[in-house]
């Protein structure tokens, strides 16, 4: 990962985590961990030194973690915004973008209309 990227991340990660902390839960912290690692594990699948098919294992898990985070907390919907960044910051183009981040919208969106 570039060090431009990696910062990047971190100050939006930075932002997400100051946004969800300012009403402090236990259920908000748990939100908060788990849409952490969902982002973590998609950024996995840019890794280097992937086999055949094994970056969709990771949108899969991440695509999960994320679900489970929107299931506490909706707040975590807000990490649509970081994964575009990463993905804005990686250089791709909004088709490449959309299509990328396609099973989280829908995620999102379902989630929303679930809970809500």
């Amino acid at each position: 990962m570039h060090k431009s990227t990696l910062q990047l991340l971190l100050a939006f990660s930075l932002g997400l985590i100051c946004g969800l902390l300012m009403e402090f839960s236990v259920t908000l912290f748990l939100a908060l961990i788990l849409t952490l690692i969902s982002v973590f594990v998609y950024t996995m699948r840019d890794a280097s030194g992937l086999k055949h098919n094994q970056d969709k294992y990771f949108i899969v898990m991440s695509s999960l973690l994320y679900f489970a985070a929107l299931a506490i907390s909706l707040c975590s919907a807000i990490a649509i915004v970081l994964l575009a960044g990463y993905e804005i910051s990686k250089g791709k183009n909004l088709k490449t973008l959309s299509l990328r981040l396609l099973p989280h919208i829908i995620i999102t969106v379902v989630s929303i209309f679930l809970f809500i």
